[in-house]
């Protein structure tokens, strides 16, 4: 008599990538106090909704969550992964950021309970210049958010060589 093996076949499809709009919609809801829809006043330097936008758009296709230690990566990573001719504010949010959480680590100040030292804080820092500069195509800092909303995340990372670092399609 022969035995006749049994097959184990998973009955699980793969799940279907979120889109932008998708991935960007769960940021939102896990962050209900962000300014959403209009320009954001900073000091004397107002913010044009479309480039937080556009911030908040690069946070979800790079799966950088709003923690201090993936906001410095990605503030890092949007210094050297998009092309250079957008506003100049870009560059100073990347800058200043950066030597303001710097400065403060230097005065072992903690944010948000968490103490990192200046190592740490640098390290952060150039993981994210460091994951920009190895994109093999820049990212339009200029982008109408519009033509891209409705394409799926993994497309996204795929053309751009983004590693996903998890935080918004789980």
């Amino acid at each position: 008599m022969d035995a006749i093996g049994s097959i184990n076949v998973s009955t699980h499809l793969p799940q279907q990538s979120l889109t932008l709009r998708q991935g960007l919609e769960r940021y939102y809801q896990a962050n209900p106090d962000f300014v959403r829809n209009q320009d954001l006043q900073v000091g004397i330097m107002r913010i044009p909704w479309c480039d937080m936008q556009r911030h908040d758009i690069m946070h979800v296709v790079t799966g950088y969550s709003t923690a201090l230690e993936q906001e410095l990566q990605l503030i890092g990573f949007l210094l050297t992964a998009l092309t250079w001719k957008r506003p100049w504010y870009y560059y100073a949010q990347s800058f200043v950021v950066f030597l303001e959480l710097l400065w403060q680590s230097i005065q072992g100040k903690a944010w948000g309970g968490i103490y990192h030292n200046p190592v740490q804080v640098c390290q952060l820092y150039l993981k994210g210049v460091k994951q920009g500069l190895a994109l093999p195509q820049k990212i339009n800092a200029a982008i109408d958010p519009e033509t891209v909303l409705d394409r799926d995340l993994e497309s996204l990372r795929s053309e751009y060589g983004i590693q996903n670092a998890g935080a918004w399609d789980c």
